[in-house]
């Protein structure tokens, strides 16, 4: 923002000096190569009711939950899986990694298993990390991939492979974008 705020100063100095953004152009781009700080990846969690007895599960279980390959908890409760809003970084970090599919690809899964009778629907779509978690809270074998940063207390984060979100290594961490 710093940089921005010097840039927009030195533009209109620009229009009244003609020569000033030529002087301090080299310093705008030195200034802002300092000032850029590395953006901390983005995690995910997994979020489940809190009456869920599961605390944590592998990642090819939860593949096998999210694909409803499994459908049901220990606790005889049927999976319901709430996918995140198609416009979100969860969706996309959730069609990458564990459906390792396309949006449409994912549909016409979805219509095949529905089709086949292999489920009895299809996994319903909540447009924010907050709907999610109601959903998740009011379904007791609710399931839903949600930013770290957005977990509500009312729902429980289930760790994958022995890892929370923000550990090293962790599954669902989006890599960093290079600059």
């Amino acid at each position: 923002m710093h940089t921005l705020v010097r840039f927009l100063l030195l533009c209109s100095l620009a229009a009244v000096l003609p020569g000033a953004l030529a002087v301090h152009a080299d310093e705008i781009v030195a200034d802002s190569s300092q000032s850029s700080v590395k953006p901390k990846p983005i995690s995910y969690a997994v979020i489940v009711h809190k009456k869920n007895p599961v605390k944590g599960i592998s990642f090819s279980e939860l593949r096998a939950f999210m694909k409803l390959d499994r459908q049901f908890w220990p606790n005889k409760k049927r999976c319901e899986v709430f996918l995140p809003g198609r416009k979100t970084g969860a969706y996309k970090l959730v069609l990458e990694r564990i459906y390792k599919m396309k949006h449409k690809k994912l549909q016409k899964y979805w219509v095949r298993k529905l089709y086949a009778g292999d489920i009895p629907a299809k996994p319903s779509y909540v447009p924010s990390a907050q709907a999610a978690s109601a959903q998740v809270k009011r379904s007791l074998g609710g399931l839903s991939v949600v930013r770290s940063d957005r977990v509500t207390k009312d729902v429980r984060v289930l760790t994958i492979d022995g890892k929370k979100p923000g550990d090293a290594k962790y599954a669902l961490t989006e890599k960093s974008k290079k600059r």
